[in-house]
């Protein structure tokens, strides 16, 4: 294999050699249409490597010479350089996602939002369902090992991990609830999704531990931000951009933006934004300090029917063991 500079494949459309990463694995195939948004996910990787697919390397009948097509390249943007898009690597050390999955769901999380903020939308929701497809896969293979909340929790920078934390505990729920195939695949892009209003916030006010009056009503407003960016911008269903105006309305009709209550506010925004204030929670992103599971679903239950739905309560603080008394900042490494 010979090394090969991201800079380079900025000129194929379609890539003419297979590629590979420091540890051989295969990232993309010889043939493969080279979108931005690919050249963004493959530009996260330090070192990267060509190699012939072994068809063509060994039949001396197939020696016809693949020419770069660079006809309609597309010109949004161009592919981020690795530096360019930092994120926290930080590992959950128990956690039943592997160490690498956990790094790789963030890199390329970050990579989607720096595809967003370029306007590069389509790259962007191509990125979205392939990281949905990744946590679907993901959850369901270690399901049956999990036996904490906290082993599927990322740790690290709120900001890098609060959506996919948010889209892996709405995933969990939704196995345990035995939704449909169709369901879960929007309720995992609904919580992925369900906070890209804050992309359009002041970023000083996103670092705030504490939020003036002012502040909060700014704050608040990601919610319509957000069902408009994912309505207009976006073109998602419906039920995907509800997720994103109401997973801040409470049960009893004390939340924003609209103050709707009980079966008012859609199902699936009711899972999702229970889960998003439980990573919230374990994120000691609430007035609330915890410093563990137990201490979260304590919380969660003395909100009760205030704030959630009383059947999807039971079924989240039952989903797994209750009594997790390690604390996060043990488990990050």
């Amino acid at each position: 294999m010979e090394k090969i500079e991201v800079e380079e494949l900025v000129k194929f459309k379609m890539l003419p050699f297979d590629l590979y990463n420091d540890n051989g694995e295969k990232l993309v195939n010889a043939g493969e249409i080279l979108t931005s948004g690919k050249l963004l996910q493959i530009s996260q990787y330090e070192n990267l490597y060509k190699d012939l697919p072994k068809q063509q390397s060994s039949s001396k009948k197939n020696t016809k010479k693949i020419e770069p097509d660079i006809t309609n390249e597309p010109d949004s943007f161009e592919p981020a350089h690795p530096k360019e898009i930092i994120f926290d690597k930080t590992v959950n050390r128990k956690s039943k996602i592997k160490a690498q999955a956990q790094v790789d769901m963030k890199s390329y999380y970050a990579t989607t939002m720096f595809a967003l903020n370029e306007d590069a939308k389509q790259d962007a929701i191509q990125m979205i369902g392939e990281i949905k497809d990744k946590i679907i896969d993901d959850v369901h293979a270690i399901l049956p090992d999990v036996k904490y909340c906290s082993q599927l929790k990322l740790l690290g920078n709120y900001q890098d991990c609060h959506s996919l934390n948010t889209a892996i505990l709405a995933t969990a729920l939704g196995y345990k609830l035995n939704l449909d195939e169709d369901y879960l695949e929007k309720i995992t892009k609904a919580a992925l999704l369900h906070d890209i209003g804050m992309t359009k916030l002041p970023k000083e006010i996103l670092e705030k531990t504490v939020l003036s009056q002012q502040d909060t009503k700014i704050f608040q407003t990601h919610t319509q931000i957000g069902y408009k960016i994912l309505k207009h911008d976006m073109k998602m269903p419906e039920d995907i951009c509800l997720v994103a105006l109401e997973h801040h309305e409470n049960n009893d009709g004390s939340g924003y933006p609209f103050k709707l209550s009980g079966e008012q506010i859609s199902e699936m925004a009711r899972i999702v934004g229970m889960c998003s204030f439980f990573d919230d929670l374990t994120s000691n992103r609430t007035p609330t300090r915890i410093k563990n599971t137990k201490d979260a679903l304590r919380v969660m239950l003395e909100v009760g029917s205030r704030k959630f739905t009383p059947q999807l309560l039971y079924q989240f603080v039952n989903m797994y063991n209750y009594n997790d008394l390690e604390s996060y900042d043990e488990m990050a490494q």
